[in-house]
């Protein structure tokens, strides 16, 4: 297949999908939601979502570009209650998980875990694949991850019931995180999408 007809059929696959959400009816009711740090395994962790059943958004252009970083949250909302479970920018982001709490009572937080040497690693790759440069401040970008984590940590310290830690290299991640959310895990190991 050519490049020209992927980019063609991911288009119209696009374009189906955001028919399909308008269509859909809203939902208030508990979502999931991955609120792990970027390269610690979001994408990996919105696939085992889907693998137990649920529709999940993860990250789309539009959403983090024309409503959230624009400040249409009600927006966002109203596409946010037409899936049952999120992952990646801007669900992970700290004014959004409360903001998620609130909209979408009795929700479940998942939070990954990542050991930080093998999180700069990959951050620093990933950089470089999407901006073509390496991150000039690799002491800024682990502050920003150690803060996230503090963030999560204190928010949810008196919940253990609707929140949940995993490391999505753990051989029973999928299992443990099926565990957590009343499902039965469809297979051994966890997807792991995204690679740097």
């Amino acid at each position: 297949m050519s490049i020209k007809f992927l980019v063609g059929f991911m288009s119209i696959k696009k374009k189906v999908q955001k028919i399909f959400e308008k269509l859909r009816r809203s939902n208030y009711g508990p979502k999931v939601i991955c609120i792990g740090y970027n390269k610690t395994g979001t994408t990996s962790c919105g696939k085992a979502f889907e693998l137990l059943g649920y529709r999940n958004l993860s990250f789309d252009p539009f959403i983090w570009r024309e409503l959230y970083k624009k400040g249409k949250l009600e927006e966002l909302m109203n596409i946010a209650s037409k899936y049952d479970s999120f992952d990646d920018l801007p669900w992970l982001k700290e004014d959004m998980i409360p903001l998620l709490d609130k909209t979408f009572p009795g929700s479940k937080f998942v939070y990954l875990e990542r050991d930080e040497d093998s999180w700069k690693k990959s951050i620093y790759h990933w950089h470089f694949k999407e901006k073509r440069t390496y991150p000039q401040n690799m002491d800024e970008l682990l502050e920003e991850y150690r803060n996230h984590r503090k963030f999560v940590v204190d928010y949810f310290k008196e919940r253990g019931n609707d929140f949940f830690t995993i490391n999505v290299t753990s051989t029973l991640a999928l299992n443990d995180l099926a565990n957590f959310l009343g499902k039965k895990a469809p297979q051994p190991h966890m997807p792991h999408e995204n690679r740097t």
